[in-house]
């Protein structure tokens, strides 16, 4: 009987500690975690965008600013309200954007197939930053 019972508290405990952690840390925005979290970067869809923008379908995809944006609205479900800082070199952008809600969002961006001015951008990673 004591056996049994042991099991069903472990049993609740381990229940209550999944009901507690629900979300937790799952979704960035909400958790407002400094942590980076990377994004798949897929190399035959990022092969065939750039030959889609070689074509001359496309262009926002060679501005990092443009990719920024595109990411946080359409990826993420963000309102943007201001491109703050954008730094660039080899291949590599790193922008900082201030949140509507006050919060700052980091990202880097890669050209994944061409590191030239013809080369198209994507999100790497991102982080978000609580309200300083």
């Amino acid at each position: 009987m004591q056996r049994h019972r042991t099991g069903w508290i472990l049993l609740l405990v381990v229940l209550a500690a999944a009901v507690m952690c629900t979300g937790c840390g799952t979704n960035a925005f909400d958790a407002a975690s400094p942590a980076w979290i990377q994004v798949p970067i897929d190399s035959a869809k990022m092969s065939a965008l750039q030959t889609e923008v070689d074509d001359g379908h496309r262009p926002g995809e060679l501005d990092p600013e443009q990719v920024t944006g595109d990411f946080l609205v359409y990826d993420l479900a963000i309102p943007v309200s201001n491109m703050q800082d954008k730094k660039q070199r080899n291949g590599q952008s790193d922008v900082t954007v201030s949140l509507q809600d006050g919060r700052t969002v980091q990202l880097v961006l890669v050209q994944p197939v061409r590191k030239d001015s013809t080369g198209i951008w994507c999100v790497q990673k991102y982080r978000f930053l609580t309200k300083q």
